[in-house]
């Protein structure tokens, strides 16, 4: 995780360093802490090892963390001068058989708030506010006691259902309307 995160701040210092332009002043770029990106949950080498519906045991790696600067509030990308940015970073696992969805966590770092996304497969997302209230929950025979709970919106077969979702241990289960499902056994090889 430490070289994760050396990564990351360095790859934010150089975009700042790079980006600033002499017609338009200072920049500031709101960078995530070390506390906001604890949301992306999956490290560098980390393998999530997953229970399928058939007792079949499905390994997801981490196979992207994409981070980029985007124009904070009252900004646009065709202004000649962005005097705000914001830093948002998604981070994606995948089946290492690629015939699950993939699962992605996001966060977008603003001067006054943090925006936290986690999403399965490409249609389906959900925002965890500060509001929201985390349950305890039973996956197999493990109790996670502050797990975010979210329903599926639709009745498509591929689309889930339920999500459970823990900062973390990342998404400890997935079930897709077609009764597919994927409960967490665990996350190894973290870097720490």
């Amino acid at each position: 995780m430490k070289t994760t995160v050396k990564s990351f701040f360095l790859l934010m210092f150089a975009s700042a360093t790079l980006a600033s332009c002499e017609n338009c002043g200072e920049i500031s770029i709101t960078e995530p802490t070390a506390e906001d990106s604890q949301w992306l949950v999956y490290g560098t080498g980390d393998t999530a090892l997953f229970r399928n519906e058939e007792g079949d045991t499905l390994t997801y790696l981490r196979t992207g963390i994409y981070a980029q600067n985007v124009p904070g509030d009252g900004f646009s990308v065709t202004d000649d001068c962005i005097d705000q940015r914001n830093t948002q970073v998604t981070n994606i696992i995948e089946d290492k058989e690629r015939k699950q969805p993939y699962l992605g966590t996001y966060i977008l770092k603003k001067p006054d708030s943090l925006i936290v996304k986690i999403g399965v497969g490409s249609k389906s997302a959900w925002e965890i506010k500060s509001s929201d209230v985390t349950q305890e929950v039973t996956v197999g025979e493990t109790v996670y006691p502050e797990a975010y709970v979210f329903a599926g919106t639709t009745t498509t077969a591929d689309e889930p259902r339920t999500v459970y979702f823990t900062k973390d241990e990342g998404f400890v289960y997935v079930e897709m309307n077609n009764g597919k499902k994927l409960e967490l056994i665990g996350v190894f090889n973290r870097a720490k």
